[in-house]
């Protein structure tokens, strides 16, 4: 007995896996981007409150970056994990049904 039209694709997974670590370094690299323009480019052009708060909002984003890059790697990782259990069990699958 088959199952027709039951197909895992992995490669999907594994693409998503990557376009999500992709973005998270062009993500990193725009929130570095702004916060150096905010302190370096900016900040010296601005005086008082603008200066100050250009500064809290740039150490603001290099806090988000750090916390992004942790719960993001994090992500990937369990996308890679649950593809190795889907792996495993579509390879299991496949084996019960040809001794069906």
């Amino acid at each position: 007995m088959a199952i027709e039209g039951l197909e895992l694709h992995h490669g999907q997974i594994e693409e998503v896996t990557a376009m999500l670590k992709d973005l998270s370094h062009q993500m990193e690299d725009t929130m570095e981007q702004t916060a150096t323009f905010l302190t370096q480019g900016l900040g010296h052009e601005l005086k008082g409150d603008l200066a100050v708060g250009a500064s809290d909002f740039a150490q603001l984003l290099h806090s988000a970056d750090e916390e992004m890059k942790t719960d993001i790697a994090r992500a990937a990782a369990a996308l890679e994990v649950m593809h190795g259990l889907l792996r495993d069990a579509d390879a299991n699958g496949g084996n019960l049904m040809r001794n069906y």
